[in-house]
Protein backbone atom coordinates (compact mmCIF):
# COMPACT_ATOMS: atom_id res chain seq x y z
CA UNK A 1 0.00 0.00 0.00
CA UNK A 2 0.95 3.35 -0.96
CA UNK A 3 1.31 6.04 2.02
CA UNK A 4 -1.38 8.43 2.37
CA UNK A 5 -0.20 11.66 0.32
CA UNK A 6 -1.50 14.05 2.79
CA UNK A 7 0.67 12.50 5.44
CA UNK A 8 4.46 13.84 6.48
CA UNK A 9 6.91 11.31 6.73
CA UNK A 10 8.55 10.64 10.36
CA UNK A 11 12.35 11.08 10.42
CA UNK A 12 14.28 8.38 11.99
CA UNK A 13 18.04 7.64 13.15
CA UNK A 14 20.22 9.92 12.01
CA UNK A 15 17.92 12.02 9.70
CA UNK A 16 16.08 12.59 12.75
CA UNK A 17 18.95 14.20 14.90
CA UNK A 18 19.42 16.39 11.78
CA UNK A 19 15.63 17.45 11.55
CA UNK A 20 15.93 18.44 15.40
CA UNK A 21 18.67 19.87 15.13
CA UNK A 22 17.45 22.11 12.14
CA UNK A 23 14.69 23.02 13.93
CA UNK A 24 16.25 23.93 17.09
CA UNK A 25 18.00 26.16 14.98
CA UNK A 26 15.55 27.97 13.09
CA UNK A 27 13.75 28.76 16.47
CA UNK A 28 17.06 30.20 17.74
CA UNK A 29 16.97 32.31 14.76
CA UNK A 30 13.48 33.22 14.93
CA UNK A 31 14.15 34.12 19.16
CA UNK A 32 17.13 35.94 18.36
CA UNK A 33 14.93 38.00 15.44
CA UNK A 34 12.56 38.53 17.19
CA UNK A 35 14.95 40.11 20.51
CA UNK A 36 16.58 42.90 17.68
CA UNK A 37 13.18 43.71 16.56
CA UNK A 38 11.85 44.47 20.64
CA UNK A 39 15.26 45.57 21.57
CA UNK A 40 14.56 48.89 21.40
CA UNK A 41 11.46 48.41 23.62
CA UNK A 42 12.66 46.20 26.05
CA UNK A 43 13.96 48.81 28.38
CA UNK A 44 10.41 50.69 28.59
CA UNK A 45 8.45 47.62 28.34
CA UNK A 46 10.58 46.34 31.81
CA UNK A 47 10.35 49.57 33.50
CA UNK A 48 6.17 49.45 32.71
CA UNK A 49 6.04 46.27 33.90
CA UNK A 50 7.57 47.23 36.66
CA UNK A 51 5.18 50.15 37.00
CA UNK A 52 2.50 48.20 36.45
CA UNK A 53 3.71 46.00 38.77
CA UNK A 54 3.57 48.54 41.34
CA UNK A 55 -0.25 50.16 40.72
CA UNK A 56 -1.67 46.62 40.18
CA UNK A 57 -2.76 46.72 43.70
CA UNK A 58 -4.47 51.02 43.49
CA UNK A 59 -6.09 48.77 40.18
CA UNK A 60 -7.22 45.92 41.98
CA UNK A 61 -8.85 48.22 44.60
CA UNK A 62 -10.64 50.91 42.10
CA UNK A 63 -12.23 47.81 40.40
CA UNK A 64 -13.31 46.01 43.23
CA UNK A 65 -14.17 48.16 45.88
CA UNK A 66 -15.16 50.78 43.84
CA UNK A 67 -16.31 49.20 41.05
CA UNK A 68 -14.52 50.96 38.17
CA UNK A 69 -13.92 49.41 34.71
CA UNK A 70 -10.41 47.85 33.92
CA UNK A 71 -9.78 50.45 30.94
CA UNK A 72 -11.66 53.68 33.19
CA UNK A 73 -9.27 52.34 36.27
CA UNK A 74 -5.96 52.68 33.92
CA UNK A 75 -6.34 55.29 32.19
CA UNK A 76 -6.94 57.69 35.70
CA UNK A 77 -3.87 55.41 37.13
CA UNK A 78 -1.86 56.59 34.29
CA UNK A 79 -2.94 60.68 34.42
CA UNK A 80 -2.15 60.50 38.15
CA UNK A 81 1.26 58.94 38.09
CA UNK A 82 2.28 61.70 35.11
CA UNK A 83 0.89 64.36 36.66
CA UNK A 84 2.57 63.04 40.08
CA UNK A 85 5.78 62.05 38.83
CA UNK A 86 6.55 63.50 35.68
CA UNK A 87 5.39 66.91 36.71
CA UNK A 88 8.03 67.41 39.79
CA UNK A 89 10.78 65.99 37.68
CA UNK A 90 10.34 68.43 34.55
CA UNK A 91 9.68 71.38 36.74
CA UNK A 92 13.11 70.19 39.14
CA UNK A 93 14.93 69.38 35.51
CA UNK A 94 13.66 72.92 34.16
CA UNK A 95 14.60 75.00 37.37
CA UNK A 96 18.07 73.01 37.24
CA UNK A 97 18.63 74.11 33.92
CA UNK A 98 17.43 77.51 33.82
CA UNK A 99 20.02 78.22 36.94
CA UNK A 100 22.80 77.05 34.92
CA UNK A 101 21.68 78.98 32.27
CA UNK A 102 21.68 82.08 34.70
CA UNK A 103 25.23 81.27 36.08
CA UNK A 104 26.47 81.55 32.81
CA UNK A 105 24.71 84.34 32.00
CA UNK A 106 26.57 86.13 35.05
CA UNK A 107 30.20 84.52 34.46
CA UNK A 108 29.50 86.44 30.93
CA UNK A 109 28.69 89.39 32.48
CA UNK A 110 31.46 89.70 35.12
CA UNK A 111 28.40 90.51 37.75
CA UNK A 112 28.90 87.19 39.52
CA UNK A 113 29.11 87.97 43.45
CA UNK A 114 30.51 85.18 45.77
CA UNK A 115 30.56 86.15 48.97
CA UNK A 116 33.97 86.14 51.23
CA UNK A 117 34.54 82.71 53.26
CA UNK A 118 34.22 82.78 57.28
CA UNK A 119 37.88 82.68 58.83
CA UNK A 120 36.45 79.44 60.40
CA UNK A 121 37.16 77.47 56.93
CA UNK A 122 40.82 77.85 57.67
CA UNK A 123 40.53 75.74 60.34
CA UNK A 124 39.14 72.97 58.28
CA UNK A 125 42.05 69.80 58.56
CA UNK A 126 43.62 69.31 55.15
CA UNK A 127 41.98 71.22 52.80
CA UNK A 128 40.98 74.48 55.00
CA UNK A 129 44.21 76.66 54.08
CA UNK A 130 43.39 76.31 50.55
CA UNK A 131 39.64 76.09 50.30
CA UNK A 132 40.16 79.31 51.92
CA UNK A 133 42.32 80.42 49.56
CA UNK A 134 40.67 79.40 47.03
CA UNK A 135 37.06 81.11 48.23
CA UNK A 136 38.91 84.38 49.02
CA UNK A 137 40.27 84.67 45.64
CA UNK A 138 37.21 83.93 43.83
CA UNK A 139 34.89 86.43 45.92
CA UNK A 140 37.44 88.73 44.92
CA UNK A 141 37.17 88.18 41.12
CA UNK A 142 35.53 85.50 40.11
CA UNK A 143 35.56 85.49 36.39
CA UNK A 144 39.69 85.86 36.28
CA UNK A 145 39.66 82.85 38.88
CA UNK A 146 37.68 81.15 36.27
CA UNK A 147 39.86 81.64 33.56
CA UNK A 148 43.01 80.67 35.80
CA UNK A 149 41.21 77.11 36.92
CA UNK A 150 39.26 76.32 33.67
CA UNK A 151 40.92 73.09 33.05
CA UNK A 152 39.85 71.88 36.21
CA UNK A 153 36.59 73.62 35.90
CA UNK A 154 35.50 72.60 32.01
CA UNK A 155 35.45 68.79 32.93
CA UNK A 156 32.87 69.33 36.10
CA UNK A 157 31.01 72.15 33.76
CA UNK A 158 30.36 69.16 30.98
CA UNK A 159 29.53 66.51 33.69
CA UNK A 160 27.03 68.99 34.72
CA UNK A 161 25.70 69.47 31.26
CA UNK A 162 25.77 65.70 30.86
CA UNK A 163 23.65 64.80 34.42
CA UNK A 164 20.81 67.52 33.07
CA UNK A 165 20.83 65.50 29.42
CA UNK A 166 20.85 62.27 31.09
CA UNK A 167 18.28 63.16 33.40
CA UNK A 168 16.22 64.44 30.49
CA UNK A 169 16.29 61.14 28.78
CA UNK A 170 15.31 59.56 32.35
CA UNK A 171 12.02 61.72 32.33
CA UNK A 172 11.32 60.86 28.69
CA UNK A 173 11.78 57.01 28.95
CA UNK A 174 9.88 57.28 32.63
CA UNK A 175 6.87 59.06 30.50
CA UNK A 176 6.61 56.74 28.10
CA UNK A 177 6.86 53.53 30.74
CA UNK A 178 3.98 54.99 32.56
CA UNK A 179 1.83 55.15 29.48
CA UNK A 180 3.06 51.59 28.70
CA UNK A 181 1.87 50.41 31.90
CA UNK A 182 -1.26 51.99 32.03
CA UNK A 183 -1.64 49.73 28.31
CA UNK A 184 -0.80 46.77 30.47
CA UNK A 185 -3.08 47.36 33.50
CA UNK A 186 -5.67 47.42 31.00
CA UNK A 187 -5.17 44.25 30.01
CA UNK A 188 -3.78 43.01 33.44
CA UNK A 189 -6.13 39.31 32.84
CA UNK A 190 -4.23 38.30 29.89
CA UNK A 191 -1.01 39.43 31.51
CA UNK A 192 -1.21 37.25 34.04
CA UNK A 193 -2.31 34.38 32.92
CA UNK A 194 0.58 34.51 30.72
CA UNK A 195 2.60 35.43 32.92
CA UNK A 196 1.09 32.37 35.43
CA UNK A 197 1.48 30.07 32.45
CA UNK A 198 4.95 31.17 31.54
CA UNK A 199 6.12 30.03 35.35
CA UNK A 200 4.04 26.86 35.45
CA UNK A 201 5.97 26.02 32.62
CA UNK A 202 9.29 27.01 34.07
CA UNK A 203 9.00 25.06 37.50
CA UNK A 204 6.38 23.34 37.03
CA UNK A 205 3.61 23.67 40.51
CA UNK A 206 6.02 26.33 41.93
CA UNK A 207 5.25 28.16 39.30
CA UNK A 208 2.57 30.22 40.39
CA UNK A 209 3.94 30.97 43.89
CA UNK A 210 6.98 32.20 41.90
CA UNK A 211 4.98 34.47 39.67
CA UNK A 212 3.69 35.54 43.06
CA UNK A 213 7.20 36.36 44.65
CA UNK A 214 8.38 37.98 41.93
CA UNK A 215 5.22 40.44 41.84
CA UNK A 216 5.69 41.04 45.17
CA UNK A 217 9.41 41.85 45.18
CA UNK A 218 9.16 43.82 42.63
CA UNK A 219 6.41 46.21 44.54
CA UNK A 220 9.03 45.60 47.54
CA UNK A 221 11.43 46.80 45.37
CA UNK A 222 9.80 50.30 44.13
CA UNK A 223 8.95 50.93 47.94
CA UNK A 224 11.86 50.57 49.65
CA UNK A 225 14.33 51.86 47.17
CA UNK A 226 12.61 54.08 44.55
CA UNK A 227 9.81 55.10 47.43
CA UNK A 228 12.70 56.05 50.00
CA UNK A 229 14.81 57.67 47.45
CA UNK A 230 11.79 59.89 46.56
CA UNK A 231 10.44 60.62 50.10
CA UNK A 232 14.35 61.41 50.75
CA UNK A 233 14.44 63.87 48.50
CA UNK A 234 10.88 65.35 48.65
CA UNK A 235 12.25 66.27 52.26
CA UNK A 236 15.99 67.40 50.88
CA UNK A 237 13.96 69.78 48.47
CA UNK A 238 11.90 71.22 51.07
CA UNK A 239 15.04 71.92 53.43
CA UNK A 240 16.85 73.73 50.51
CA UNK A 241 13.68 75.87 49.39
CA UNK A 242 13.09 76.90 52.65
CA UNK A 243 16.74 78.30 53.54
CA UNK A 244 17.53 79.51 50.15
CA UNK A 245 20.28 77.75 49.08
CA UNK A 246 21.22 78.65 45.64
CA UNK A 247 20.66 76.21 42.39
CA UNK A 248 18.18 74.11 44.67
CA UNK A 249 17.06 72.39 41.83
CA UNK A 250 20.22 70.84 41.20
CA UNK A 251 20.76 69.79 44.27
CA UNK A 252 17.47 67.68 44.54
CA UNK A 253 18.09 66.07 40.77
CA UNK A 254 21.36 64.94 42.07
CA UNK A 255 19.97 63.97 45.88
CA UNK A 256 17.39 61.61 44.18
CA UNK A 257 20.09 59.75 41.60
CA UNK A 258 22.73 59.65 44.81
CA UNK A 259 19.43 57.87 46.72
CA UNK A 260 18.47 55.95 43.69
CA UNK A 261 21.66 54.38 43.52
CA UNK A 262 22.07 54.14 47.35
CA UNK A 263 25.09 56.44 47.60
CA UNK A 264 22.86 58.24 49.84
CA UNK A 265 22.44 62.18 50.30
CA UNK A 266 25.34 62.73 52.18
CA UNK A 267 27.34 64.21 49.57
CA UNK A 268 24.81 66.63 49.19
CA UNK A 269 24.55 67.08 53.16
CA UNK A 270 27.75 67.67 53.60
CA UNK A 271 27.98 70.58 50.49
CA UNK A 272 25.20 72.02 51.45
CA UNK A 273 25.88 72.04 55.61
CA UNK A 274 29.28 73.85 54.43
CA UNK A 275 27.50 76.23 52.79
CA UNK A 276 25.28 77.39 55.11
CA UNK A 277 27.80 77.54 58.05
CA UNK A 278 29.83 79.99 55.90
CA UNK A 279 26.90 82.49 54.51
CA UNK A 280 24.05 82.22 56.41
CA UNK A 281 22.70 82.75 60.25
CA UNK A 282 23.67 80.34 62.61
CA UNK A 283 19.87 79.36 63.44
CA UNK A 284 19.39 78.58 59.91
CA UNK A 285 22.23 76.82 59.98
CA UNK A 286 21.24 74.70 62.97
CA UNK A 287 18.34 74.25 61.91
CA UNK A 288 18.86 73.05 58.18
CA UNK A 289 22.10 70.61 59.63
CA UNK A 290 19.72 68.68 61.95
CA UNK A 291 17.30 68.67 58.84
CA UNK A 292 19.71 66.86 56.75
CA UNK A 293 20.85 64.64 59.14
CA UNK A 294 17.60 63.42 59.96
CA UNK A 295 16.69 63.43 56.31
CA UNK A 296 20.06 60.90 55.54
CA UNK A 297 18.79 58.75 58.27
CA UNK A 298 15.73 57.94 56.83
CA UNK A 299 16.22 55.46 54.79
CA UNK A 300 17.83 52.97 57.97
CA UNK A 301 14.59 53.01 59.43
CA UNK A 302 12.02 53.17 56.03
CA UNK A 303 14.56 50.94 53.86
CA UNK A 304 14.01 47.66 56.08
CA UNK A 305 10.51 48.09 56.88
CA UNK A 306 9.19 48.74 52.99
CA UNK A 307 12.09 46.36 51.50
CA UNK A 308 10.87 43.28 54.02
CA UNK A 309 7.03 44.09 53.76
CA UNK A 310 5.15 40.78 52.99
CA UNK A 311 8.35 39.46 51.37
CA UNK A 312 8.56 35.56 51.86
CA UNK A 313 12.46 36.14 51.36
CA UNK A 314 14.91 37.80 53.82
CA UNK A 315 15.10 41.72 53.13
CA UNK A 316 19.19 41.28 52.97
CA UNK A 317 18.60 38.79 49.52
CA UNK A 318 16.39 41.47 48.27
CA UNK A 319 18.60 44.25 48.83
CA UNK A 320 21.79 42.20 48.10
CA UNK A 321 20.03 41.57 44.58
CA UNK A 322 18.90 45.00 44.00
CA UNK A 323 21.99 46.71 44.62
CA UNK A 324 24.25 44.01 42.23
CA UNK A 325 21.48 44.11 39.87
CA UNK A 326 22.07 47.84 39.62
CA UNK A 327 25.72 47.91 39.31
CA UNK A 328 25.50 44.68 36.82
CA UNK A 329 22.84 46.51 34.50
CA UNK A 330 21.93 50.05 35.67
CA UNK A 331 18.56 51.13 36.87
CA UNK A 332 16.75 48.30 35.97
CA UNK A 333 18.84 45.82 37.27
CA UNK A 334 17.49 47.05 40.66
CA UNK A 335 14.06 44.81 39.92
CA UNK A 336 15.44 42.27 37.60
CA UNK A 337 18.52 41.42 40.20
CA UNK A 338 16.23 41.16 43.23
CA UNK A 339 13.89 38.77 40.91
CA UNK A 340 16.79 37.06 40.21
CA UNK A 341 17.99 36.58 43.68
CA UNK A 342 14.62 36.14 45.24
CA UNK A 343 13.85 33.34 42.74
CA UNK A 344 17.28 31.41 43.44
CA UNK A 345 16.88 31.48 46.66
CA UNK A 346 13.74 29.71 46.43
CA UNK A 347 14.82 27.41 44.18
CA UNK A 348 17.31 26.83 46.68
CA UNK A 349 15.93 26.48 49.72
CA UNK A 350 13.41 24.44 48.04
CA UNK A 351 16.54 21.78 46.28
CA UNK A 352 17.94 22.08 50.31
CA UNK A 353 14.74 20.68 51.92
CA UNK A 354 13.63 18.30 49.18
CA UNK A 355 17.14 16.78 49.79
CA UNK A 356 16.85 16.62 53.53
CA UNK A 357 13.54 14.46 53.36
CA UNK A 358 13.51 11.15 54.37
CA UNK A 359 13.05 8.71 51.45
CA UNK A 360 9.77 6.23 51.97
Amino acid sequence: MYPDSGSTPTPSGSNQVIHYALQLLALAILLVWSFNILAPFLIPMLWGAVFASSFFPIHEKLIGKFGWKNGLSATFITLVALAVLIAPAVFFMMAGASEIKELAEHIRDGDLVIPPPNEQIKSWPLIGEKAFAFWTEASTNVTLTIQEHQDQLKPLLLKLVALLKNTAGGVLLLMVSIIISGIMLAYEKEESDFARKFFVRLAGKKGEEMAGVATQTVQNVVKGILGVAAIQTIFVGIGLLVAGIPFAGLWIILSLILAIVQIGILPVSIGVIIYIWTTGDTVTATILTIWMLVVGLMDNVLKPILLGKGATVPMLVVFLGAIGGFIYSGFIGLFTGAIVMTLAYKLGVEWLNSGSRPQS
